[in-house]
């Protein structure tokens, strides 16, 4: 089961296997992760108006964690997500 929640500045996503929490300001956002194998926060430039990290990820922890240097890197159109 999966839980995502999405506000403007804010989003919580919440699965079996972690929690994430994140915040975005104008120009950084930063993400605080609690799973079994990493607690801990991150920092990445903004993406917008481009598709962020958690989208671009699928909305999957593990996979944000793993893929990470070059997540927090990228800028794509939102028409252009990774597939899940």
């Amino acid at each position: 089961m999966r839980v995502v929640n999405e506000a403007t500045m804010f989003k919580v996503l919440l699965e079996g296997r972690g929690l994430l929490l994140s915040v975005t300001t104008r120009r950084r956002a930063y993400f605080l992760f609690v799973t079994g194998r990493y607690v801990g926060m991150k920092v990445a430039p903004t993406t917008d108006p481009f598709a962020g990290i958690v989208e671009l990820s699928g909305y999957d922890i593990p996979r944000i964690l793993k893929d990470w240097e070059r997540l927090s890197r990228v800028k794509v159109p939102h028409g252009q997500l990774a597939a899940n």
